[in-house]
């Protein structure tokens, strides 16, 4: 109760501020302290250093860096202050606002590029929306390719919104969510008395559904090679025939297709046909899995922080340390994954800020689960817990890194300060 009445307060004041206990474990810190770190970049890893000074000699301890002047102060109840010299506050306010010009003009481009609506921050992802749309006023196929998750049908829907059949049918159908016997009927219809239980007028398939406007066929490589030959006609001639049918029926319809499979080992063990694939390939677009685009993970995050907490209608705000462990995590199920997460978050956790210690065990890290348990192993008391922590995470990078050095740059921090850690905890460096 007193950490979390102590992060409202931190949270309400304005200018930059973090409060740690003797340890330097942090307690809270705003904002705008958050930017503070954004801007010293690698010269953040220093405030550990100041940290430490301030601890062992109890006094106030300075640290310049990027241009600014950090003061640690203790206090009598043993935090920690992190601040800004008063004359750098108006130094970071020009900077911020530096920055927020910057966003701006970047926020222009991408309007003027018609995907405002799209979250793309990353060189990569910002040339796919740029290809994307440069075709999308092209009646051409489009195959997109990416692992499960990525944003597949984020990216076909905005193709279709940018093309001039943004006001017609945009169809979407998962082919492995439809089982092979009722697949051909769903695709092309039926006519009737087709077979048994079919409707007696006959039922118009999703590509007549689709006519005059955009059909998205995910996870195409799913689609059996009979199918696939019927595809590839109703490519080539620009109509459909219905099961059942005896006449063609011509339509106008744009294909975009995507799978997550390795489409050309498919088509190399003849498990796709070559001549389909060379049909859907005019324009291939390849999503990067978002852990090969890390700058669009925070963007990302917040977006469906916002969204979740307009539709449920909360107030949520990601602590710092969340936002590093977002950073840190792999996410193998990609935005998908992401995006739950994020709604887990917005409903299960418990006041305003989601804190390190709302994540799933597998975001938060391994550091979570060994102080988990040793808190719950007799350790209990938070210095035990957060010593036994250090000495377990250090003696680990040092065995697994084979050098000090090498120890310190995987954990993020300074060899010096590494060494006398070490030391203090009893940690062997050979």
């Amino acid at each position: 109760m007193i950490e979390l009445e102590l992060r409202q307060i931190v949270d309400a004041i304005r200018i930059p501020l973090s409060v740690t206990d003797n340890h330097g474990t942090v307690l809270a810190e705003n904002r705008a302290w958050a930017s503070v770190r954004q801007m010293l970049g690698e010269e953040a890893q220093g405030l550990q250093n100041l940290l430490e000074k301030a601890i062992e000699s109890k006094t106030e301890q300075s640290l310049k860096a990027c241009g600014l002047t950090v003061l640690a102060s203790p206090l009598e109840n043993g935090y920690i202050v992190l601040q800004l010299k008063g004359e750098d506050l108006q130094k970071l306010r020009e900077q911020m606002e530096d920055t927020m010009q910057t966003n701006s003009a970047y926020q222009e481009t991408l309007s003027n590029f018609g995907i405002q609506n799209c979250i793309a921050t990353s060189d990569s992802m910002i040339r796919i929306f740029t290809k994307a749309k440069q075709v999308a006023a092209y009646p051409t196929t489009i195959l997109l390719l990416g692992e499960t998750g990525v944003g597949k049908e984020v990216v076909s829907s905005f193709i279709h919104h940018n093309s001039d059949r943004a006001d017609k049918p945009f169809i979407k159908i998962n082919c492995s969510a439809i089982p092979e016997p009722l697949m051909e009927s769903e695709l092309f219809g039926y006519e009737k008395g087709a077979f048994t239980g079919a409707r007696e007028k006959g039922k118009m398939g999703l590509f007549e559904l689709a006519n005059h406007g955009t059909i998205l066929l995910d996870e195409i490589g799913d689609m059996s090679l009979p199918l696939q030959a019927k595809l590839l006609r109703t490519i080539q001639e620009n109509e459909i025939m219905r099961v059942g049918g005896t006449h063609p029926i011509k339509l106008d319809v744009r294909l975009i297709s995507a799978t997550s499979r390795n489409i050309e080992e498919m088509v190399a063990s003849g498990k796709f046909l070559d001549a389909l694939y060379y049909r859907l390939n005019v324009v291939e677009l390849q999503i990067p899995p978002l852990r090969k685009r890390q700058e669009d993970i925070i963007p990302l995050a917040e977006f469906y922080l916002q969204h979740f907490c307009e539709k449920y209608k909360l107030t949520k705000e990601f602590a710092p340390d969340v936002r590093s462990c977002f950073l840190q995590y792999g996410w193998p199920g990609n935005v998908r994954e992401l995006r739950n997460t994020v709604e887990n978050l917005t409903v299960s956790s418990i006041g305003t800020w989601i804190v390190r210690e709302d994540l799933p065990t597998r975001i938060a890290g391994r550091d979570s689960i060994v102080a988990h348990s040793h808190v719950h192993s007799g350790e209990t008391s938070m210095k035990a817990a957060v010593e036994a922590l250090q000495r377990d995470l250090v003696s680990e990078a040092i065995h697994r890194q084979g050098s000090l050095r090498k120890a310190a740059a995987a954990l993020d921090m300074d060899p010096t300060t590494l060494g006398r850690l070490a030391k203090k905890l009893g940690v062997e460096l050979s």
